[in-house]
């Protein structure tokens, strides 16, 4: 199909096209997306989003609609501020990575030989009826906190009590600092046996931590110096967001069928700086900046010839670490049932792949906040959705995005 060439400068609440090298789409399927988005904004479904495509060099398609803001009716911006929520703990892995290919450390190393405040960590006993911590069977290692097998969960009926009665909160931590933060984390138990069970928590915090331990700066200067810096994503940070707050989007939920703003999300205080980096959740960005960070990934870790991630970390990522782990059930209406998670990202394996669109191979993540990016190595694109939508819509619009992404393949 004929692809239309037009100015990335042009980016505005209409489409946009560029030219890509491999990736090549059908421009009246593409149109679809716009008109979901568009129903969706019409009939209240959804505040506003923004989807961009792009091969490993260029801008295949952008489009954006909706408000950033409903009270005050602010329109949606390309280069609004959006909370990332969980692509945070990409970010993240890349950092990791980074340190692993300097010898900082071996992957399967204890994390305890780095942070000796985790040297003692216990075990849930899983019979609930016993409320006791058990001796682990094996130490916490970096590359089960990367895999999320480690043992550390969000939540559930009794780690969420042991986290009340300690003041440990993920979306608003009010320590300090990070460091703060993890010596509190030490005197919680691991929800399973370290290596056992996928558990979806606070890992990519710990790691954060050992970032910031091994590399004698903090997660926000570390960041900026090794990733963002090399990519060119100025707008994106920690407190980038307060150099001009209104943009950042607000995020809604649907409740009794109306659209309003939500109140169960991360706080961002936007005349306090914030001083806990985390590690898992914690960053704000704009989506062409967190698109650079995908199309270096499906560069193979190079981005307008700096090279941030050496190819065979970018392929680790996406090599299968669960090892015939199972995600829970509960996972999988959100990844998508028989995949399986590398470092940092759901993997699309053979027979999930028989389930959607996707091509086997590709591999993509999200934030709780119905953010979502996926990077497709086969079919040579990346493409990145933003919004700011909680609650059970996230599941619908995130699938959604994917599926007309990939409808529109010519």
């Amino acid at each position: 199909m004929k692809k239309i060439l037009l100015s990335l400068l042009l980016i505005s609440i209409s489409p946009t096209f560029l030219l890509g090298q491999n990736a090549t789409f059908d421009t009246n399927r593409l149109k679809r997306i716009e008109e979901w988005i568009s129903s969706d904004v019409i009939n209240k479904k959804m505040q506003g989003a923004i989807v961009m495509i792009a091969d490993k060099n260029n801008i295949i398609y952008s489009f954006a609609n909706g408000k950033s803001n409903i009270e005050s009716n602010r329109s949606l911006k390309i280069d609004d501020f959006f909370k990332i929520a969980s692509m945070t703990k990409v970010i993240t892995t890349v950092a990791i990575l980074q340190l692993y290919e300097k010898g900082v450390f071996d992957l399967d190393d204890p994390i305890s030989n780095y942070l000796p405040e985790l040297n003692n960590t216990k075990v849930l006993n899983p019979n609930p009826e016993k409320l006791e911590y058990i001796d682990a069977k094996k130490p916490v290692t970096i590359r089960l906190l990367l895999n999320h097998t480690s043992g550390y969960a969000y939540g559930g009926k009794r780690i969420s009590k042991i986290y009340k009665e300690n003041q440990i909160d993920f979306s608003n931590p009010k320590e300090s600092n990070l460091e703060e933060f993890i010596k509190k984390m030490s005197s919680i138990p691991l929800v399973s046996q370290p290596g056992e069970q996928f558990t979806y928590g606070p890992s990519t915090d710990i790691l954060g931590y050992l970032i910031e331990k091994v590399s004698n700066t903090t997660l926000e200067t570390y960041f900026k110096e090794h990733i963002f810096n090399p990519l060119e994503m100025k707008n994106t940070g920690f407190n980038i967001y307060q150099k001009n707050s209104d943009k950042l989007v607000d995020t809604y939920i649907i409740k009794d069928n109306i659209l309003i703003l939500s109140k169960n999300t991360t706080s961002f205080d936007k005349g306090k700086k914030n001083t806990v980096y985390m590690g898992g959740s914690g960053l704000v960005s704009t989506t062409s900046d967190y698109l650079k960070f995908t199309q270096m990934l499906l560069n193979n870790g190079v981005y307008k010839g700096k090279k941030v991630l050496s190819r065979k970390s970018v392929e680790l990522m996406q090599t299968d670490q669960l090892k015939g782990v199972l995600y829970p059930k509960g996972f999988n209406p959100i990844l998508g049932k028989n995949n399986t998670f590398g470092l940092g990202v759901n993997i699309i394996t053979e027979s999930g792949s028989s389930n959607e669109f996707y091509s086997e191979g590709a591999y993509f993540w999200e934030g709780a906040y119905s953010t979502s990016f996926i990077i497709d190595p086969k079919e040579h694109f990346t493409a990145v959705f933003m919004t700011q939508m909680s609650g059970r819509e996230t599941l619908r619009i995130r699938k959604n995005f994917r599926k007309l992404i990939y409808q529109a393949l010519d």
